[in-house]
């Protein structure tokens, strides 16, 4: 942990010769900072930090916010796009269409990749218990029509009834089209056991279980990006900021040179929900400082032409990486 004063989340600062001044931290700024030292301080197969992220959501991501009512839903990248066709979830008193979004969706998927490939199974098992489920994803258990169970439970629905199609576009010579395409579903079968009356997410899951999709299955055992879990903890509650620590540390892991990103390109993967390309660039200067917090050696640039990529080491080192020399 960071070594700072005991004052509730405030941080003694320089003011003037001899008055010492308190910088507020909020929680999130706090989580932010203990990671980041955690970070520089241990490395995470250490300390049992490595999860898992599928490269496909390393270059495509998810809705940010909810898209409604619409038929379907799309991220662009380069060549790739992403169409998600919404799932149909049944309730008691009807029906109703509904895409995953935001920061849970994320959270699941880098749980079921990091399974995927700790267990080399499609067959996920949940846990004992909804509580038990929720720490695996660093989510506290609080009930209620808003609390995160319901919440949760609504957003796995979500992603587990929902169908995709990536498709690649390439121009290939002159007067063709390269064109490739590939359907898929997250699971291809799930049982979720839920206490209604349960807000503290005690009660036994009796065997909840996801059985993920053979062609999503493949691709994460395939071919899986290490991710810091204590860095995707602290940036928790922005999806942007989950999504660009994975976009990162997927390219840091195939980068050989400087490359320019340019911000369109950018725009497709990250900001189609932005109308105005200045308000996505903002978007992005604002959460690229948390992510290169937690990922202190990635070495990105914003430039008013995109984001300057050079060589960097991975945020989980390799394996066959020489070991940094920490200082004491």
């Amino acid at each position: 942990m960071a070594n700072l004063p005991n004052t509730a989340g405030a941080v003694a600062l320089p003011h003037g010769e001899s008055t010492p001044a308190l910088y507020k931290l909020s929680t999130k700024q706090r989580d932010l900072l203990d990671a980041s030292v955690a970070i520089e301080r241990e490395d995470a197969r250490e300390v049992g930090a490595v999860g898992y992220a599928a490269r496909l959501w390393a270059q495509l991501s998810l809705p940010y916010s909810n898209p409604g009512d619409v038929p379907d839903w799309e991220r662009r990248n380069g060549s790739l796009t992403l169409t998600i066709n919404p799932a149909i979830i049944r309730d008691l008193d009807g029906k109703r269409r509904g895409y995953p979004y935001g920061v849970l969706p994320r959270y699941i998927l880098t749980w079921m990749s990091s399974e995927a490939v700790r267990t080399q199974s499609p067959v996920l098992d949940l846990g004992d218990s909804l509580r038990d489920f929720m720490t695996k994803l660093g989510l506290p258990s609080t009930g209620g029509k808003n609390g995160s169970i319901t919440r949760l439970t609504d957003q796995m629905r979500r992603l587990l009834g929902s169908t995709m199609l990536v498709e690649d576009l390439r121009d290939s010579e002159a007067n063709r089209w390269s064109i490739a395409g590939e359907h898929f579903t997250v699971a291809s079968s799930y049982k979720l056991w839920f206490a209604k009356s349960d807000p503290t997410g005690q009660a036994a899951l009796w065997g909840s279980t996801i059985n993920l999709g053979d062609k999503f299955f493949q691709s994460i055992v395939g071919a899986p990006v290490p991710v810091d879990t204590r860095a995707l903890k602290a940036l928790g509650g922005s999806s942007m900021r989950i999504d660009l620590y994975c976009w990162a540390a997927h390219r840091m892991f195939t980068l050989r040179r400087l490359q320019l990103v340019p911000w369109a390109l950018l725009a497709g993967q990250f900001g189609s929900d932005y109308k105005q390309p200045h308000h996505f660039r903002t978007a992005v200067m604002k959460q690229l400082g948390a992510v290169l917090a937690v990922y202190p050696t990635a070495n990105i640039v914003p430039t008013k032409d995109g984001l300057l990529l050079s060589p960097s080491p991975t945020p989980v080192p390799r394996r066959d990486a020489p070991r940094a020399i920490r200082s004491s």
